[in-house]
């Protein structure tokens, strides 16, 4: 079975990385303002995390970025099956705490939590979180409320019409919290 090579720039140019890496930058920016001192990977292969974020060279955190918006059935979010188990092992071996940043361009808001606070259980409206779900395309992911977020900060009008340009969603937004 031959291998389909993806070079750099291609990947760099998909419409979905673009978005995603406006979403980090504009994370990045918010916690620089919070002192926090960013680092990120400079590789072109895969990665474990988007950044690690260091405040007073003492509070070490993990950072990944997710540029979504809720999906549009009910007030949920939520990341891919396979990058959780991977952020699990990086928690577990490396006790340093994962915040789930979402970017959402539809709420024009920033929110997330830690991940450990995340996968805790809790009912919401009659469901239990979290939950498991499987794509079209058979991509198992993990699903959260947004009461489970905490709100981090807004983002601006040109932010979120800039990452709205970079949506692959075909359907106007129905949910509104």
């Amino acid at each position: 079975m031959a291998t389909i090579q993806i070079n750099s720039t291609d990947w760099e140019n998909r419409i979905t990385v673009r978005k995603g890496n406006l979403g980090e930058a504009i994370v990045k920016r918010f916690l620089e303002g919070k002192s926090f001192v960013c680092y990120k990977s400079i590789t072109d292969k895969a990665h474990a995390f988007d950044f690690l974020a260091v405040k007073d060279k003492k509070d070490f955190i993990i950072a990944e970025v997710k540029s979504k918006a809720l999906m549009n059935v009910k007030p949920v979010t939520g990341i891919n099956y396979r990058n959780l188990e991977e952020y699990k092992y990086v928690l577990d071996k490396y006790k340093i705490p994962i915040f789930l940043f979402f970017v959402d361009e539809h709420l024009k808001e920033i929110y997330g939590n830690w991940l450990h606070i995340l996968e805790k259980r809790v009912e919401i409206g009659n469901e239990i979180y979290p939950q498991e779900m499987t794509t079209k395309k058979g991509i198992l992911l993990r699903l959260w409320h947004y009461k489970q977020m905490r709100h981090i900060a807004k983002i601006s009008d040109s932010q979120a019409n800039d990452l709205k340009t970079m949506s692959s969603r075909k359907y106007e937004y129905e949910i509104n919290i």
